[in-house]
């Protein structure tokens, strides 16, 4: 019998898609799963179809999530499922290697229709957006933000003011889609910013 896990934090979220897939596919055994710290060991100790992911978990960042679950199990088709609006997140997911990402305010048909393509073995189509193109001072911002810098520090180590610094914020959070600098430093985080030494400073 195959088996689908559902991870999520929250009971009644968990226990709604349970019940739509096993209604839709009687010979599918699905399981639920909070998250937490034995996550890893959970997804990787079975064969799953496939496994419906809410990124935003407790005390866990986002994609990374993500990026961690493809790294030890790449061949478990991950169908992320989130509060986010797609505009924002949909592209980051792909990129992270998820089969699909599946706004939570989506009609139930959405994930039925996905869950039925993994399945039968057919081929999701994956458009994958591509990385917004960002100014080597811009990617220089989006770093220093990963590593925790506030606006008045980045503006000394990059020797520029905080109001230009304010400046590259306003641009990165258009490019990008953010909202806010909470987002555009999870953002910076999840997409390994702070690592990134491609941009060198002046």
């Amino acid at each position: 019998m195959k088996q689908a896990l559902i991870v999520d934090d929250h009971p009644l979220v968990c226990q709604g898609v349970k019940e739509l897939l096993q209604t839709s596919f009687p010979s599918l055994e699905v399981k639920t799963s909070a998250g937490g710290d034995g996550l890893l060991r959970e997804l990787c100790g079975t064969s799953w179809a496939f496994v419906v992911l809410d990124v935003s978990l407790p005390d866990q960042c986002g994609l990374t999530i993500l990026k961690r679950i493809k790294s030890c199990c790449p061949k478990i088709p991950i169908i992320v499922f989130s509060a986010h609006p797609e505009s924002q997140y949909a592209g980051r997911a792909l990129r992270a290697g998820a089969v699909a990402y599946l706004s939570k305010a989506r009609s139930p048909r959405d994930l039925i229709e996905l869950a039925r393509q993994i399945l039968t073995g057919r081929q999701i189509r994956r458009s994958v957006a591509k990385q917004p193109a960002l100014s080597a001072r811009e990617r220089q911002v989006l770093q220093l933000l990963a590593k925790g810098l506030r606006r008045v520090e980045i503006s000394k180590k990059l020797r520029i003011s905080p109001k230009t610094v304010s400046a590259h914020q306003g641009n990165l959070l258009l490019k990008l889609d953010l909202r806010n600098v909470v987002e555009l430093v999870r953002y910076a985080i999840e997409e390994g910013s702070a690592t990134d030494t491609s941009a060198r400073f002046l």
